[in-house]
Order: C-alpha cells, then sequence, then structure tokens
C-alpha cells in the first residue's frame, strides 16, 4: 500500500474521530481561557482583600505569593563555553526516554 493510499484509508476510518477531537480540542480552548479569567479574578480578589487561603466545600484555594528563581541558561553556557558544555554533558548526562506519540494542531474553520 502506498503512503498515499494509507493516508486516504486512515482519514476514511478515522473521519469520525478526527471530527471530535477537532471539537474536543475548541471546548478546551475554550475551557481554559475560562479558567483563566476566573482564577485571575480570583487572585485579584484575594490579594486586595488580603485572604492567604480559603476552603469551602466546592474549592480550597492558597493564594502563592510571587517568587524568583535562579537557573543555569543552557543554551547560553553552551553557545559561549562549548568544550565546557560538552564536559558537562558527557560527565552529568540525563537520559529521558519518550514513547510514541502524536502531536495533532486543530485547524481553525470559523
Amino acid at each position: 500500500m502506498t503512503e498515499n493510499n494509507a493516508v486516504t484509508n486512515f482519514e476514511q476510518n478515522n473521519i469520525g474521530q478526527l471530527i471530535s477531537y477537532a471539537s474536543l480540542e475548541q471546548a478546551i480552548e475554550k475551557a481554559t481561557e475560562t479558567r483563566n479569567d476566573l482564577k485571575e479574578h480570583l487572585l485579584s480578589e484575594m490579594q486586595e482583600m488580603g485572604i492567604k487561603s480559603f476552603e469551602n466545600d466546592f474549592v480550597k484555594i492558597t493564594l502563592v505569593d510571587p517568587s524568583e528563581s535562579k537557573t543555569v541558561d543552557l543554551k547560553a553556557f553552551q553557545k559561549n563555553e562549548p568544550a565546557d558544555y560538552g564536559d558537562l554533558i558527557s560527565d552529568y548526562p540525563k537520559i529521558t526516554k519518550r514513547k510514541a506519540s502524536i502531536r495533532i494542531t486543530v485547524k481553525d474553520h470559523d
């Protein structure tokens, strides 16, 4: 089977799932936007009222103060100190295995 035939068969066999996935992604995007707006509103209200934590039957909210962290910019280090970067990577390797996956981008049809 040629790749072109395989792609056509894939689409025909999965058109329902592809449409469902695209709709679900759009719903998730809208829900995420709504959730973020609600969180920003609640954060603002808690800060204005001086509330550090809140709990009721539905939610528990803890205000996390802003903080700062310091990390190493490995891309800049690699660019500016390539030999030292090579030594660092060979002396302290961290191997991360990832399982097979697919990346899906939903196209707007509005």
